[in-house]
């Protein structure tokens, strides 16, 4: 019952901070938007897909590796463990995050002039290239406080960097001027480097309460599965991102592809996510619980949590689906002065149930182990969208990519809700 309660508070507890945060997100989308237009926010939205991309890769896996590894030492009672897994951890991120943002640098100028199709990306990407250690490395540290169950730490670090970067964001785009060029590089230098803050903070406070380190564990032998399968699906979500506004043009002009994707990615989007924040930060707390979990062999109270995550999710998702089709047009008008931002988003509320409970499943996946199944189901499921996209938006515009949209995502949840349940029911699959 105590655990049952822990896991209840430090789940609230994040997402109460969480929506505060995207609230502020969602708010700053809306200022970008006036400030730029629906155009420029397309051209930020293909620079924050490179950025996507390339934490992926950054990241191989590390962020749940150090979630699973630290919370099984952790729950051993291990604490020279939890300091070994963390310096692991850290050491496997740089390395890797290093030589992928040394890679974006060198390649920023060919990627924006060919695959974006827009020199103007060249400087936000080596911005981007530049600071990719920095949140990859505080994911690390964030995955550490959440397994050591320190989530009232996290949420006041986490409320310090929002601050920061809204800041540092708004100081650098009064320097930017109207220039498309300097106020995408303004966006990403804020919004990356004020990881550098959160991360200072997190390193000197666990350097503070834990002792010297064991052994250091493997990382690569957890975290390999798990960068395949987010490296396979952030590449094709990645392919998919570049196809919707190159289908589009086929079916417009370059003018009107960049507003369209960038009202649906840019505007609907963060709105139609903003809710789940309950879901993610339930997801970033069922990873390490099902971990220990697992390893105490507990496995009536794993399958009880399981059902219980199921349940509440889907009924939560349900009331927000209800609540963005009713209220969508209003919601469209007020933040971002847009009708279409408000029909997209009663267009998308049906998938809200769906969507989240996605979310979910594929978080308890994660804490039972099930990375090499995801993976299957994900790259089978971006193959679906980007042959979608391929054949259906230049006939169909719009219509098609929502088409294709839900198509790819209902695949994937019934792929995935299929194999969690008989994981569930038969723990021993756990570790297979």
């Amino acid at each position: 019952m105590g655990k049952g309660r822990t896991l209840v508070r430090g789940t609230l507890l994040l997402a109460l901070s969480g929506l505060a945060l995207r609230g502020l997100g969602v708010w700053f989308q809306s200022f970008l938007a006036g400030r730029v237009g629906a155009e420029g926010m397309g051209l930020l939205q293909l620079v924050l897909t490179v950025g996507g991309f390339a934490g992926t890769l950054g990241s191989a896996g590390v962020r749940v590796a150090a979630l699973q590894l630290t919370a099984r030492a952790w729950g051993r009672g291990d604490r020279p463990g939890v300091a070994a897994a963390l310096f692991a951890c850290l050491r496997y991120g740089l390395l890797v995050s290093a030589a992928v943002g040394a890679g974006l640098i060198l390649l920023a100028g060919p990627l924006s002039r060919t695959l974006l199709r827009e020199p103007r990306t060249a400087l936000a990407l080596r911005t981007l290239g530049l600071l990719l250690p920095l949140p990859i490395l505080t994911g690390v540290l964030r995955a550490c406080f959440t397994a050591c169950g320190r989530v009232k730490t996290l949420v006041g670090v986490d409320l310090g960097e929002r601050l920061v970067c809204a800041a540092l964001t708004l100081l650098l785009l009064a320097g930017a001027g109207e220039n498309p060029a300097l106020v995408c590089g303004a966006v990403v230098a804020g919004s990356y480097g004020a990881a550098a803050f959160s991360f200072c903070v997190l390193f000197r406070l666990m350097m503070r309460s834990l002792p010297r380190r064991g052994e250091l564990p493997p990382v690569a032998r957890r975290a390999v599965p798990l960068g395949l399968n987010d490296a396979l699906r952030s590449g094709l979500g990645t392919v998919e991102q570049f196809l919707i506004p190159h289908g589009l043009e086929k079916n417009g002009s370059r003018h009107t592809a960049l507003a369209a994707y960038g009202t649906v990615s840019g505007m609907v989007f963060p709105v139609l996510w903003f809710p789940a924040e309950l879901i993610f930060s339930l997801c970033e707390l069922l990873v390490s619980e099902l971990a220990r979990l697992l390893a105490k062999k507990e496995h009536r109270r794993l399958r009880r949590l399981v059902r219980k995550s199921l349940v509440l999710t889907g009924t939560y998702a349900l009331a927000v689906g209800s609540a963005l089709w009713l209220g969508g047009g209003l919601l469209g008008q007020a933040l971002f002065h847009s009708a279409q931002a408000g029909r997209y988003l009663r267009i998308f509320a049906p998938m809200v149930l769906f969507l989240y409970l996605d979310a979910v499943v594929d978080g308890l996946q994660k804490g039972l182990g099930q990375q090499l199944h995801l993976v299957r189901y994900n790259s089978f499921t971006n193959v679906i969208d980007v042959a979608g996209l391929w054949l259906l938006l230049p006939p169909f515009g719009l219509a098609g990519y929502v088409f294709t949209y839900c198509l790819s995502h209902l695949v994937n949840f019934f792929l995935s809700l299929r194999r969690l349940l008989l994981v569930a029911a038969q723990p021993d699959l756990c570790e297979k």
